[in-house]
């Protein structure tokens, strides 16, 4: 599954990777994540089209997919802790995704994500990327949901994951999940927001392995003492016992 990734990118940066006029709507904070946790749905930038929209919008949205149908804030806190991930082999059927598959699907940006590899009873984090793009898109879906106590608007989002190429298989090797990476020459085809979802389908699969790489990194990420927003997430650390 994917609960941990990095978008270490300003919204200008975000912006101009994906060619989106930044006037409207201003992006205020800058979005620049080194490490991101799912369960603290943190508001985190998405691309995606109004619907009958030419134009690509950079919006924060937050991570957790709450359904438009959701009753109440008591249930929208606790179904977004269960929607930070979609399987992309039944999200198109899944009451809380299927409305968002076929209508509004959106890019989630990224710089790399993070997971462990399990040896001998420990588990060891590593970070993962893609070698040739420096920001690369999640597949995901977002949605918009009304509180009728306040008024108050929350646009919120999951990301679809799916088979792991052997790349990922080899660390995330407890599950051997991974999210759905889509290439840059398919983002159009990938966020169009249209009811034939059949080119859309087409991508739903592992990422070219060659594509990717990744490194072993320290156990800041998982330490519940210290901030692990900071660069120095990133850095590797080699673990002897995994040689």
């Amino acid at each position: 599954m994917c609960y941990h990734y990095s978008i270490s990118k300003t919204a200008s940066e975000i912006a101009t990777r994906y060619n989106i006029d930044l006037r409207l709507p201003e992006i205020n904070p800058e979005p620049v994540y080194y490490h991101v946790n799912g369960f603290n749905h943190n508001l985190l930038p998405v691309v995606y089209k109004e619907f009958n929209s030419d134009y690509l919008k950079l919006e924060l949205m937050q991570w957790g997919l709450v359904p438009g149908w959701v009753k109440g804030e008591e249930q929208a806190q606790k179904i977004r802790s269960r929607t930070l991930n979609a399987r992309s082999e039944t999200a198109d059927s899944k009451p809380s995704f299927r409305a968002a598959f076929r209508y509004r699907p959106c890019l989630v940006p990224a710089t790399g994500y993070f997971e462990w590899m399990h040896h001998n009873r420990n588990k060891y984090p590593f970070f993962i990327f893609l070698t040739a793009h420096s920001i690369f898109s999640f597949a995901g879906l977002w949605e918009e949901w009304i509180n009728e106590s306040t008024g108050e608007i929350l646009r919120s989002f999951s990301i679809l994951t799916c088979d792991a190429n052997s790349l990922a298989a080899r660390i995330h090797n407890s599950k051997k999940r991974m999210p759905v990476i889509i290439g840059k020459d398919h983002e159009e085809t990938w966020v169009s927001p249209c009811p034939d979802t059949g080119d859309r389908r087409q991508l739903l699969k592992p990422y070219d392995t060659e594509g990717m790489s990744a490194y072993s990194i320290g156990r800041l990420i998982s330490s519940k003492g210290q901030n692990s927003n900071i660069p120095e997430v990133l850095d590797p650390v080699a673990y002897k016992e995994l040689n």
